[in-house]
């Protein structure tokens, strides 16, 4: 079984971030800078580390040991391109591929296809920065101002294959399946809205198999937040329309909605970890035997108030600002309960290319982190050694610092 961590590649200077936001712009910069919007609010929740620089080999180094010696198998990078232009990507390439020890995890890309916009956390330094403003005074909407805009054509996609060739498959730890590259996606909706019909979408799909000489294995997130008709969106019915258009796979990137959503307030948009564990229960069996292998995910956590506007206070228009609700009560415990629960999942669905996805190894904005801080110490990923169940240990303990870090 692979066992794989989503990895979020925002905690390195970026040339892009650096034109909106200003020098040496991370988001680093919005973790410390967050605070607790009522009792009990684990914020801000920050590296035990410190800020580092993911793009230093040495540091990325660190991060695959301590990885590798509990049980992970494999990052899944969240990858970034618009039309050519690239954006967050120097953790991968500079980083993790060029780390001495990066032979002990497999990765690949799965292509986070949507629009980026202002954090509204950043949102002053952008107007500072930039001298422009965004459309909404006062509260801003979240993602308010498109600065790289998701644009899908059949060109497009052979390009991104075509890349992804050359830069990423031959590698000897990219992550294949059957024998072919593994390729995900993000987001159906804007293949949907801009290939037009399935039989587009299908043949858009060929063409990228074509591009790559051994073919690929396309696997296809059906959990996003794009469609309000169901909980966490959940897409059952699509899932034969996947299948015919030439998807191999799907998975769930992250379950932090839970059925509670439509009733939460504005004063309180809280839900709690164990109904997260439920969500995850009803995934399985809405994306279980539909026709295409499931790979479920066990989701640390959520809590994206990090990049809220500075000064939001509760109650907030959460709704209205595209806000996720925060999750409260995630603790090791609860995590490797739910380890457990895809892991039998998994082994009851049987069949081969067994995989399950962890939401995440470092998205500290978004509340989901294995990465330890000086709370929790290392015991979200101890928690995972320890329902993984089998899986042997390997090589020697994460090393303190990035000096020699490759083991």
């Amino acid at each position: 079984m692979e066992v794989v961590a989503v990895y979020f590649p925002s905690w390195h200077p970026d040339a892009h971030y650096e034109r909106w936001y200003g020098p040496g712009f991370s988001e680093w910069r919005l973790l410390e800078q967050a605070r607790p919007l009522f009792e009990g609010h684990e914020q801000p929740r920050q590296c035990a580390w410190g800020a580092f620089d993911e793009s230093a080999p040495a540091w990325m180094e660190r991060q695959i040991a301590l990885a590798a010696d509990h049980g992970i198998t494999c990052f899944l990078f969240d990858w970034y391109w618009y039309g050519g232009t690239q954006f967050l990507h120097r953790a991968l390439e500079d980083g993790f591929l060029k780390a001495r020890n990066r032979h002990r995890l497999k990765f690949f890309v799965m292509w986070a296809n949507h629009t980026w916009g202002v954090w509204p956390a950043a949102r002053e330094a952008f107007r500072g920065h930039t001298g422009g403003a965004t459309r909404h005074e006062g509260q801003a909407l979240a993602y308010d101002k498109p600065l790289l805009e998701i644009r899908h054509s059949p060109d497009d996609l052979t390009a991104v294959v075509r890349h992804c060739e050359a830069n990423y498959f031959a590698e000897p730890n990219y992550l294949r399946l059957d024998g072919r590259p593994v390729f995900a996606f993000w987001n159906w909706q804007p293949l949907q809205d801009q290939l037009g019909d399935d039989a587009e979408i299908a043949r858009g799909l060929a063409a990228m198999r074509a591009a790559s000489p051994d073919g690929l294995h396309l696997m296809m997130n059906v959990a996003n937040y794009e469609n309000a008709e169901t909980v966490h969106c959940w897409w059952p019915g699509l899932i034969p329309r996947l299948k015919a258009v030439g998807i191999d796979s799907i998975y769930g990137y992250n379950a932090a909605r839970t059925a509670a959503f439509p009733a939460l307030t504005d004063a309180w948009p809280v839900v709690p970890y164990t109904d997260v564990i439920t969500t995850h229960r009803q995934l399985f069996a809405l994306c279980g035997n539909r026709g295409l292998p499931f790979h479920p995910v066990a989701t640390v956590g959520f809590d994206n108030t990090p990049r809220w506007h500075r000064g939001a206070t509760l109650p907030v228009d959460f709704r209205r600002l595209h806000y996720e609700p925060i999750v409260t009560g995630s603790t090791p415990e609860r995590f490797g309960q739910l380890v457990g629960l895809c892991r039998e999942s998994i082994e009851r669905a049987g069949g081969g290319n067994r995989m399950l996805l962890i939401n995440a190894w470092n998205e500290w904005t978004e509340g989901c982190c294995l990465l330890p801080d000086p709370r929790h110490g290392t015991a979200f990923l101890t928690a995972l050694r320890g329902a993984l169940d089998g899986v042997p240990a390997r090589g020697k303990p994460a090393p303190d610092g990035p000096r020699g870090a490759a083991t």
